[in-house]
């Protein structure tokens, strides 16, 4: 697999990482950022909802496995995961911090059932 340009040296590092546990192959790559919307329940934590900036299909398959990446600095990832059927799936987004060359899975940012 050929990977786009927008990837950076950390993205590749995770994603090399990630592809070596994963049974369903990546259809789609792509680069995100935070939207931030008023939330009625909790006024103090808004809501965030990830925007896709810039993406590029690799395979059209039934079932899609779409990752896209925030890098908000030189160890630390925010991936956006969505995966699943057209009508069925999930979106999930973790924190990842690079530590002695391994990314550890940090806390749950968003999840979503769709």
């Amino acid at each position: 697999m050929e990977n786009p340009n927008f990837l950076t040296a950390l993205m590749q590092t995770w994603l090399i990482q990630y592809n070596q546990e994963q049974i369903n192959p990546v259809t789609t790559i792509g680069l995100f950022h935070w939207d931030f919307r008023p939330n009625k329940r909790k006024p103090e934590k808004p809501r965030r909802i990830p925007r896709i900036d810039e993406s590029l299909e690799l395979k059209d398959l039934s079932f899609t496995h779409a990752v896209y990446f925030l890098e908000i600095d030189d160890k630390t990832l925010h991936v956006y995961e969505s995966f699943g059927i057209s009508l069925g799936g999930l979106n999930i987004a973790h924190e990842y911090v690079l530590e002695e060359d391994v990314f550890i899975k940090g806390k749950v940012l968003m999840k979503m059932i769709r």
